[in-house]
């Protein structure tokens, strides 16, 4: 046990306590959770990102391109709230860092503010991202551990492993953009039914995120932290309508500028009503998650802060989005998606 333990640790193929020896480290999309920790303590980088898969298809030198400074991308696919808040204490305990951006995704707080995001089964080793010592042996004497670790240093890689540390979860090959294929398996009268996405009450949001961040926003004064809504496409949006879920998102949005007041170190960046991009599917894989160009667009809005939501432009940017929803048809773009390709559903002119 003891030099298994010890070759483990050695080798560290998660990065727990050092660098990995021996060789590259090797990332796996499937396995976020577990090189999370890992990267957050012993990366370099000024900027970190987390949270989400909305945030996690650029690469680390497309954020310091925008940016300007070193990133990491430390996102995991249907993160919790609280698996999201776990990583920021690890990106605020950094040294060097001066910048997190992290996805605000409604679905992150459906669990509550302990709980997994509703019907995931993503196993979440929290022993990884706390600081004793003494927890790490399910690490350090675990098989999977030592075959990594072994693998790592004697075998090749895996076909769902990569060595490109810059881009570590880039969304596989697979992936599609095309209006058609972001509406496949749509039912426009009820798109939920793709989903199976739970109805969440204001008191949930607010509970969820206020027990989770509201430690770490009260002590952290240094780092400036962007709360980024992504852009769902426009289908995401008739979902929240069908649902009666639009207003409670809205004031969820409203009561988190009062706490960036409040705090005064965070900020809300909102691409929510950007209509040229919500309504042009073809730069969507599924009706959430768009394109590597679109989250360009996104980091850097964070970091530039043009897209900040204020109570001065909220009314106005939310009656914009409620316009757009108003003004078009589920049934309709599903049929122009499929029927002939078109990049965007046809946008009513902005309101004056």
């Amino acid at each position: 046990m003891g030099c298994a333990a010890g070759f483990t640790l050695w080798i560290d193929p998660y990065q727990v306590y050092h660098p990995v020896r021996g060789g590259h480290p090797r990332f796996n999309r499937y396995l976020q959770r577990y090189f999370v920790p890992g990267l957050a303590r012993h990366g370099d980088y000024q900027i970190a990102l987390a949270g989400t898969s909305m945030l996690e298809n650029i690469a680390n030198s497309s954020v310091e391109r925008l940016c300007g400074a070193p990133a990491v991308n430390l996102c995991m696919n249907g993160a919790s709230i609280h698996e999201e808040t776990l990583a920021l204490r690890l990106v605020l305990q950094h040294p060097g860092t001066t910048t997190a951006i992290l996805t605000m995704d409604y679905n992150s707080l459906s669990g509550g503010a302990t709980d997994p995001v509703v019907g995931s089964n993503n196993v979440f080793p929290a022993y990884l991202y706390d600081d004793s010592i003494l927890d790490k042996f399910p690490y350090l004497l675990s098989f999977d551990s030592l075959w990594t670790a072994y693998r790592l240093r004697y075998r090749p890689a895996l076909p769902e492993e990569t060595l490109n540390a810059d881009f570590p979860w880039k969304f596989p090959d697979t992936a599609v953009f095309s209006a058609s294929t972001a509406v496949k398996g749509i039912d426009p009268a009820n798109i939920n039914r793709s989903f199976g996405l739970p109805n969440l009450k204001l008191e949930l949001l607010q509970s969820a995120f206020a027990a989770n961040m509201f430690p770490l926003l009260a002590n952290n004064k240094s780092v400036r932290i962007h709360f980024v809504f992504p852009p769902y496409s426009i289908l995401v949006w008739h979902d929240f309508a069908q649902r009666s879920q639009i207003a409670t998102y809205f004031a969820f949005k409203k009561w988190l500028i009062e706490q960036s007041e409040r705090f005064g170190n965070f900020d809300v960046v909102d691409y929510q009503d950007r209509a040229g991009i919500i309504t042009n599917l073809s730069l969507y894989a599924d009706i959430y998650h768009y394109n590597e160009e679109i989250l360009e667009r996104v980091v850097r809005s964070a970091c530039v802060g043009d897209a900040r939501l204020t109570r001065d432009n909220f009314d106005a940017r939310t009656e914009s989005l409620l316009h757009l929803v108003n003004s078009t048809n589920p049934a309709d773009i599903v049929r122009q998606a499929l029927g002939d390709g078109a990049k965007s559903v046809a946008a009513p002119a902005a309101r004056p």
